[in-house]
């Protein structure tokens, strides 16, 4: 994988504790309704929650068309999905940096109250202790 999203420790034991971005699965979406990758019993996510995928960039400042690869976020929600405490604008895409705290529902500013951290530089390492567990 390229990047993965962790369950953070306070996180409901319901939501899956690893979501891993690859050139296979680029593309996951989070809700309430069924038919999303991530489906999620819970009434504070909406149907369709949130859209993520792993998309090629050019690294800033990079000389020759360096690309990296990194997971973009948008929200589709009623209540919203935040970044780091803060709340994107629903229907617009951001760009996920290492650590970054991802709510699905309202942290109230406290980005320890998300539900997921990103992960890309030990994504291969993560992925391989959820699968020894």
């Amino acid at each position: 994988p390229v990047a993965v999203l962790v369950r953070t420790e306070g996180a409901p034991q319901t939501v899956p504790p690893l979501i891993a971005f690859s050139q296979v699965n680029s593309s996951v979406s989070v809700g309430r309704a069924e038919n999303n990758q991530i489906p999620l019993n819970d009434k504070k996510i909406s149907k369709n929650h949130a859209l993520l995928q792993l998309r090629a960039c050019k690294r800033k400042g990079a000389q020759d068309g360096e690309v990296m690869r990194r997971v973009f976020i948008k929200d589709s929600s009623t209540f919203g999905t935040f970044v780091n405490g803060k709340a994107l604008k629903k229907g617009e895409w951001s760009i996920l940096q290492e650590g970054d705290a991802i709510g699905l529902r309202n942290p109230h500013g406290n980005p320890s109250n998300g539900e997921y951290r990103v992960a890309y530089q030990d994504a291969q390492v993560l992925v391989n202790g959820a699968l020894a567990r």
